[in-house]
């Protein structure tokens, strides 16, 4: 890294520049920083003129200190084309309409980013954590991705028309120039969501880690991850075994690490998540042996010593076809569950700790069975609209993150690929709203679905097939007997009246 300063109008900013990188992502640095457009910027201070985007920075003069000038001005925002009507003109089925969050404008086969923004935008800390997040005074090309990642979140938890993610869209492909690939025809290539998701969570994870740690970060990339925000909410914690298979006399070597995600492996065996899963976790894997001096095959067993408090699944649906060149989806039906429980995959040492808290939550749930079968249905639907009303209240405190408790899951976020093509098709994103209410998120269309679109989504043939899912801990109940109190006194006094 060198440090630079640059002078735009009456502004200095101090910016690191990776000289790894070319000057194109320098550029996205300042864009994040000026809002001036990569197009307009002219950088001068370099040998040689005006910075170039493939110039090579040992041949520019590029020394520790140096002072630059940036010419250019910041874009500005588009003025509204039509006049500004109010809810409460609009006819009632427009109304209910205008309700429903904002989708996201398709920019030229970028349904792959779109379907993935809204589906991490289901995860509230996360949302929290960047639409709050502040930059440090030095900048790296993480900073721009999630600046421009800020302004896209804010602007669509404040509207109900369709967001067109330009700008965002920019610096994603400038820190990531694989998603500017373009077909023979001259447009923009599909791309895998999946990909884009891992992009996305992995850039997140430095550029909060950076500022949290004011550029000083240490350790492997492992431990880093686990550090970060990224890490503390979709961090799972692996305990890998390897046993070698070619000498079983040599000792098992064990070994930690996090992952962004658990895979669900598709074969003509597989007919549910679970059964995915567990295939998942053991593979054959070729490394070398010091016991015998060569390669050799080992078993790869591992079980989870930490489940997140967000849990993100893929679906291995795509393959590549060595023969063809290509990529290639299995269309296979594999079912999932709305309700998921991880108890069996991991470590001895997390089930005890899982045990207890089991234990409370199945009593707990016995005791709101028992409570609500002497409750009427108007006293039922109170106590519903009490629930959903703490929850919608509850503030998001990012420093309270910790690990799922219960080994427990919910279904909160579907990210689905339709086609019988790898490389062509359509994403969309279908993310939970309330019970038994969920949001299609097709680009800027957003309608209303419910459970049974969601079971809908299991494959079988070119209609939307779960690609990715994202789980919701089950926490611990809290055990209030004060809480029972207050509705048992509520629904006694709701009944007498």
């Amino acid at each position: 890294m060198v440090k630079v300063t640059v002078k735009w109008n009456k502004e200095k900013y101090d910016v690191d520049i990776d000289t790894t990188q070319p000057p194109s992502v320098f550029k996205s640095q300042l864009f994040s920083l000026t809002f001036v457009p990569v197009d307009r910027q002219k950088i001068m201070g370099f040998k040689g003129g005006v910075l170039k985007d493939q110039a090579d920075w040992n041949e520019v003069g590029l020394t520790e200190g140096k002072q630059l000038m940036l010419v250019g001005s910041a874009e500005e925002l588009a003025k509204p084309t039509t006049a500004v009507k109010f809810l409460e003109d609009l006819p009632e089925d427009k109304q209910i309409a205008s309700t429903l969050p904002a989708g996201l404008t398709n920019l030229g086969n970028t349904c792959y980013m779109n379907a993935t923004l809204q589906c991490l935008k289901a995860v509230p800390e996360l949302s929290k954590i960047i639409r709050t997040y502040k930059p440090s005074s030095m900048s790296s090309g993480d900073t721009a991705l999630m600046k421009t990642s800020q302004h896209l979140f804010t602007e669509l938890e404040h509207s109900n028309n369709p967001v067109t993610p330009l700008v965002f869209l920019s610096a994603f492909r400038q820190i990531y120039p694989q998603f500017q690939e373009k077909s023979q025809s001259g447009i923009y290539a599909q791309q895998d969501a999946e990909e884009a998701w891992s992009s996305l969570l992995s850039s997140y994870a430095r550029e909060l880690l950076r500022v949290e740690e004011n550029g000083k970060s240490t350790g492997s990339p492992t431990e880093q991850l686990k550090r970060s925000a990224i890490g503390k909410l979709f961090g799972i914690e692996m305990q890998e075994k390897f046993i070698c298979k070619d000498n079983p006399s040599e000792e098992p070597t064990i070994r930690s690490e996090t992952v962004l995600k658990m895979n669900c492996n598709i074969t003509i065996e597989t007919s549910f998540l679970f059964e995915g899963l567990k295939k998942g976790l053991e593979e054959e894997i070729s490394k070398r042996s010091e016991s015998l001096g060569r390669e050799a095959i080992y078993t790869k067993k591992s079980q989870v010593s930490v489940l997140p408090p967000y849990l993100t699944v893929q679906f291995v649906r795509f393959y590549w076809k060595e023969k063809e060149k290509s990529k290639a989806k299995i269309i296979r039906i594999v079912q999932f569950p709305f309700l998921l429980d991880l108890f069996e995959f991991c470590t001895p040492e997390l089930k005890e700790k899982l045990a207890p808290n089991r234990k409370l939550l199945e009593d707990e749930e016995n005791k709101k069975l028992e409570r609500r079968k002497h409750m009427s249905l108007k006293d039922l639907d109170e106590e519903d609209k009490k629930q959903k009303a703490q929850t919608a209240n509850q503030d998001i405190f990012v420093g309270d993150i910790k690990p799922n408790e219960t080994g427990k899951y919910e279904l909160i976020a579907v990210l689905t690929h339709a086609g019988r093509y790898a490389e062509a098709g359509h994403y969309v994103a279908w993310v939970k709203r309330a019970e038994d209410k969920w949001l299609k998120y097709d680009d800027q269309v957003v309608s209303e679905c419910n459970n049974e679109d969601i079971k809908k989504l299991v494959g079988g043939g070119e209609w939307h097939v779960a690609y990715m899912c994202v789980y919701k801990s089950i926490p611990v109940p809290v055990q209030s007997d004060k809480i029972t109190e207050e509705t048992t006194s509520t629904t006694t006094t709701t009944t007498t009246n």
